[in-house]
């Protein structure tokens, strides 16, 4: 090689050698998701996932009681262990990371964990939840925990973390000091299992307000056929399609979880209403494939009644009679959450009955949690309870001997006891619960798809509609408005489900 070229081609080689003896000091600290932490709860009797980064290359070990591994961070750093199961305990381990630092995890407990999604509804702390928080804000219960995110959320998505710097979080034991903060459906929800069963229960608390479901989805089942559209409204500054998926969802897949409760649905009144019986069941799916588990219990809240206490018997999805203008569109919305219980281990816990009628985001959330805990100590834990109000399961005309006054019968699932005239089982502060005589909440239609109230009876294990508006009837809706009155429970004090036997769609 000529003097010129070896000139030319030292600083480069320099430029090199430089980075090699730099890199040889460089060693990225061992660290893990934000998900795992001290007091955390790790999910009992199934493998046990735990990943994090290191150096590429860089040899890493970890110690849990009994277990141990060992294995090397693969080139871009990343590290995963798969831990045999542990066995549910309330003593308190310590989790050791050893890399080229070292990380220890005190005060770690097995038992089961829950995920509690969800946009306000969901969120409302257990301070700002009237029933039960004067005596449950002062119990210390250091075998439930919950899993809380930072707060430092900006509305528009802008302050949320990405994946490669996801927000941060930390598990907080239950105390009188921390309790306040919680989720309160998922508080209460978590405490009925905690007593039923005494068993450690994590809640990793998964929420946001002002979230469309679009925004809980990710960009990949968004995009999967048929593809589903935003209709987010930009001047909202809603979070975009897929955001809340990937800064809150995404950072926890694959911890190991027993299931998941969901309430949202707030932000998907109007035009959204329509669509999410599209994309609830697609989210699920995704979820529990990305997850990798298998098709996990996964529980959903019907929405409280919300908006006008008096009007129609069944409100129109649009907003007035020959509007194109969508109205709230409530029922349309509920009938898109039962529509994910075509999916196998999925749950519904009705709230429509639990509404305040001006109030968006209801305070009655120990009910709520309740109702979504009877499922899972039914179907999960195994307990012979009545885990849901009454179902719609078939009707059939009833002809009148004259012709002119044919009655509808109307059969129900999950009955429980039988069928019985109820009301909800707490009323807001100034209101005087008033006495249930008759079965309200029905209404029929004819071959003009008009709709009338009905009268009606419970006659053994189904109820018997009629109307004299309706001489001829085809169809039955049931609580199909924003704020349904509906009396019709089983004796477990659960409400039937709103529901409607016609096909007929919104234009």
């Amino acid at each position: 090689m000529c003097l010129k070229s070896l000139c030319a081609a030292a600083p480069l080689r320099e430029f090199f050698v430089f980075l090699w003896l730099s890199g040889v000091g460089l060693h990225a600290d061992v660290s893990m998701s934000p998900i795992f932490g001290d007091h955390m709860v790790l999910q009992q009797g199934v493998t046990l996932p735990v990943w994090g980064s290191a150096s590429p290359g860089e040899h890493v070990s970890l110690s849990i009681g009994n277990l141990s591994e060992e294995t090397v961070a693969d080139a871009f750093g990343k590290w995963r262990f798969t831990l045999r199961p542990l066995p549910s305990s309330p003593d308190p381990l310590v989790m050791v990371i050893n890399g080229n630092n070292r990380l220890e995890l005190h005060d770690v407990i097995v038992g089961d964990v829950w995920v509690c999604a969800g946009e306000a509804n969901m969120a409302l702390p257990l301070s700002d939840a009237p029933i039960g928080k004067e005596s449950d804000e002062k119990i210390a219960d250091e075998k439930l925990r919950f899993f809380q995110y930072d707060h430092s959320l900006d509305k528009d998505g802008t302050q949320l973390g990405t994946k490669s710097d996801p927000i941060k979080g930390r598990w907080i034991v239950c105390s009188p000091e921390s309790a306040p903060a919680f989720s309160a459906v998922g508080y209460f929800f978590a405490r009925d299992l905690r007593t039923s069963h005494h068993l450690p229960i994590g809640m990793i608390q998964c929420t946001r307000d002002d979230s469309p479901i679009l925004s809980w989805v990710s960009q990949r089942a968004l995009a999967k056929p048929p593809s589903i559209s935003s209709s987010l409204d930009r001047e909202t500054r809603n979070p975009q399609p897929g955001s809340c998926f990937e800064q809150l969802v995404h950072p926890l897949i694959p911890y190991a979880i027993t299931g998941i409760i969901w309430y949202q649905g707030e932000s998907d009144e109007g035009t959204a209403a329509l669509q999410y019986r599209r994309i609830l069941p697609r989210m699920i799916r995704d979820w529990r494939e990305r997850w990798g588990e298998g098709p996990f219990p996964f529980y959903c809240v019907s929405p409280a009644g919300f908006g006008d206490e008096e009007g129609l018997a069944v409100q129109s999805y649009h907003a007035q009679a020959g509007n194109p203008v969508p109205g709230r569109g409530l029922p349309w919305l509920r009938e898109g959450i039962a529509s994910a219980l075509s999916l196998p281990f999925t749950g519904m816990a009705e709230a429509s009955d639990l509404g305040v009628a001006g109030e968006r985001i209801p305070p009655d959330k120990r009910d709520v949690g309740r109702r979504l805990a009877l499922l899972a100590r039914h179907r999960v834990y195994g307990e012979e309870i009545v885990d849901s109000g009454p179902l719609y399961r078939g009707m059939k005309i009833e002809r009148g001997k004259d012709r002119d006054n044919d009655k509808v019968r109307v059969d129900f699932d999950s009955m429980g006891s039988g069928l019985v005239l109820g009301t909800p089982p707490w009323k807001s502060e100034g209101v005087t619960p008033s006495l249930v005589t008759s079965l309200k909440g029905f209404a029929l239609a004819g071959s003009d798809h008009k709709w009338f109230p009905a009268q009606g009876q419970i006659k053994g294990n189904s109820v018997l509609l009629w109307s004299d508006a309706v001489p001829h009837p085809i169809a039955v809706r049931y609580g199909w408005r924003g704020f349904p009155k509906g009396t019709l429970y089983n004796k477990e004090g659960l409400p039937a489900a709103p529901f409607r036997t016609d096909t007929d769609q919104p234009e």
